[in-house]
């Protein structure tokens, strides 16, 4: 899966996941800050005491369309401490869609001048000095990177001393990395070149016990995971079903699988999923589109925040 996390991938991909799944994702950020709200506070006033030079640092790694950035400019920009944002992506598309969000929403706008942007692997961040941010942020990207441990050992290095540490990551249990385990059994059972691939739940996922131990190994103390859960609308599940289609980690089943086995296999979890948060008495359809209904799919996902120190 590791091929899939280039620049160009993501970048094909960018508009697609902003229009789908920022506002998935943007519920996380949310959490992930109201969760560390008291600790960064607490170190926006030791960086304000110590009456520093430079601005306080808060590095989002893997940052996306910008959902935690933004969320964390709306929050902590307008305190007296003086802040500095870098957004960092490998996907000049990602980093693209944060920019003309920046310009075009205007309770962003304001906030500009405080913003970098740095194109860049998050597994690296080869451009960031040795001890140099007060804050990482990372809305699930160091915790589905391929490479976690080096992600983790990365965010140590540029981190100053007891900086802090504020990732999302995704729940093993969460239901689409149920329904990508499937996909990856039909995947493995197929006969085709290469290695069977590792179930997404174990890549891409974890569980509380697994992430403080990766990130203990990597140097992080005072490490405190805590699970949120949301349950997602989806007006047009067909869209969702189609953003899963195009996203980067796909192009691997497709070596196997077709993508009308793959589309159906979707369809078919998600329509399970969707039917436990719904229920209409004789309700029933004889349309061979699952979807024609014209119902809106509730589906619930999980996820961690993780908040640890150096």
């Amino acid at each position: 899966m590791e091929k899939a996390f280039t620049n160009a991938n993501w970048s094909a991909h960018a508009k697609a996941y902003s229009s789908v799944f920022s506002t998935l994702t943007a519920r996380w950020a949310v959490d992930s800050l109201q969760i560390a709200h008291h600790e960064i506070l607490k170190k926006l006033q030791q960086h304000e005491a110590k009456s520093s030079g430079t601005p306080f640092h808060f590095l989002d790694v893997g940052c996306g369309p910008g959902v935690l950035s933004f969320e964390f400019a709306r929050r902590y920009l307008t305190a007296p401490t003086e802040i500095s944002i870098t957004a960092s992506d490998l996907s000049e598309g990602m980093l693209q869609q944060l920019t003309d969000k920046l310009k075009e929403d205007p309770t962003l706008s304001p906030f500009t001048p405080k913003f970098t942007t740095l194109q860049c692997d998050g597994m690296v961040l080869e451009e960031i000095a040795d001890g140099s941010v007060d804050a990482i942020g990372s809305n699930f990207g160091l915790g589905i990177f391929p490479n976690r441990t080096k992600g983790w050992k990365t965010a140590h290095r540029v981190l100053k001393e007891d900086g802090l540490l504020i990732v999302t990551t995704w729940s093993d249990k969460s239901s689409q990395m149920i329904w990508f385990d499937k996909i990856t059994d039909m995947f493995n059972a197929t006969e085709g070149e290469g290695k069977p691939l590792e179930p997404p739940s174990l890549v891409a996922g974890t569980d509380k016990k697994r992430i403080l131990k990766e990130l203990q190994e990597a140097g992080f103390k005072d490490v405190k995971t805590f699970s949120t859960t949301h349950t997602i609308v989806f007006d047009d599940p067909k869209m969702m079903i189609q953003a899963n289609m195009n996203n980067p980690f796909t192009t691997k089943f497709l070596e196997r699988l077709t993508k009308e086995q793959m589309e159906q296999t979707l369809t078919e979890l998600m329509e399970q999923d969707a039917q436990e948060n719904f229920y209409q008495e004789g309700a029933k359809t004889d349309s061979a589109d699952p979807f024609a209904d014209g119902q809106p799919r509730l589906i619930p996902f999980i996820g961690f925040t993780v908040v640890a120190r150096k």
